[in-house]
């Protein structure tokens, strides 16, 4: 039950809520809208706006372990081999009709291409991009190790390495050991 100190009457036919919630009692046509149908058809409206604006979401989640070549520009616009590196990652997307958002949480273990250790790199990137007002904004974040942390690579002739059809132990124990790491930053 409301009480007289839980709103206020205008000299249009509205109540003012003290929470700011306007509720006309005056109908604005002739025919006569009751208050409850107008708040009714109101609800309505705004939850088939909200569904269809959050239906349709694909989200997917890839949990990878690799190795990759890794190259630098030289002076003569060519790319020359640097070494390998061994990843360990997990990429989160989410795409629906009015945005996708991507995010990426890895560890990169660098070697020269004598298979020497260099270093290893803690990283988690995020991307957002509305396709509605075409604004994006994202973050990026890295911390450097100075000892090798990936997992489930081999030490030795790992150039070409990549682990194909892991199970679901092995990509729970990536998962959980990629984001052990996220702390740091």
């Amino acid at each position: 039950m409301m009480k007289c100190e839980d709103f206020q009457c205008s000299t249009n036919g509205a109540i003012m809520f003290k929470k700011d919630i306007v509720f006309m009692l005056k109908p604005l046509n002739k025919g006569g809208v009751d208050l409850k149908s107008n708040l009714f058809m109101s609800v309505l409206i705004l939850s088939v706006f909200i569904f269809s604006a959050c239906s349709n979401v694909e989200k997917v989640q890839h949990i990878e372990v690799f190795v990759t070549e890794t190259s630098e520009q030289n002076n003569e616009v060519f790319f020359e081999s640097t070494g390998y590196k061994k990843v360990n990652s997990i990429t989160s997307i989410e795409e629906g009709k009015n945005h996708i958002k991507t995010d990426i949480k890895a560890i990169e273990d660098f070697y020269d291409t004598k298979g020497n250790y260099i270093r290893t790199e803690i990283i988690h990137s995020s991307f957002n991009k509305s396709n509605v007002t075409q604004a994006e904004d994202g973050e990026n974040r890295k911390e450097e190790l100075q000892e090798p942390s990936t997992i489930l690579i081999p030490d030795k002739n790992f150039e070409q390495f990549k682990l194909d059809n892991m199970t679901n132990e092995e990509k729970e124990k990536v998962k959980e050991h990629v984001l052990s790491f996220m702390d740091m930053l």
